[in-house]
Formats: C-alpha cells, sequence, structure tokens
C-alpha cells in the first residue's frame, strides 16, 4: 500500500503545488502561461496519475530506488514543459 501511496499520490500533490505556483506567479501579468497550465493539468494530472499507477503496480518486485527514478521523471515531464511555455512567453 506504501508503494502506491508514495508512487502516485506524492507526484500527485508535486505537480497539483506545482500548477498552483505558476498560477498564482502569472495571475495579473497578461500572459497566458497560467491557463496553459490548468488546461495542461485537466488532461496531463490524471494521465501522469494513471501511468504512475500503472508503473507500481505492473513491477512490485522492482527495487524502491528503480521505480523511484522512473516515476520521477514520469512526472517530471509535465512541469519541465511548464517551465518551457513560462520561459517562451517571458
Amino acid at each position: 500500500m506504501s508503494r502506491r501511496v508514495l508512487g502516485v499520490l506524492l507526484p500527485l500533490i508535486f505537480q497539483l503545488l506545482f500548477v498552483a505556483a505558476i498560477i498564482a506567479a502569472t495571475n495579473g501579468t497578461g500572459s497566458f502561461v497560467g491557463l496553459a497550465a490548468m488546461l495542461l493539468g485537466l488532461v496531463a494530472l490524471p494521465v501522469t496519475a494513471i501511468l504512475n499507477w500503472s508503473q507500481v503496480r505492473s513491477q512490485p518486485d522492482r527495487p524502491a530506488l528503480q521505480l523511484a527514478v522512473r516515476i520521477f521523471w514520469i512526472t517530471a515531464i509535465f512541469p519541465a514543459f511548464i517551465l518551457f511555455l513560462l520561459a517562451v512567453a517571458s
């Protein structure tokens, strides 16, 4: 149970906080990055959670460190894309 909590809920909470920070940081600046983060988050957050859940479920015998690295890279795709949008729009 703890592998699922750490592998699915913790990255989901990280992404939610990241999206909220981007939305708050771009509020009132005339940039559409906050809107893009919110709209992309509607799709990317559940997809990332499903991908992480499938990684945890399909490989129960994988060592925890290898699983954590794989989940980190899956989770980092969406925030990296939002940072790219923020850098391009600035």
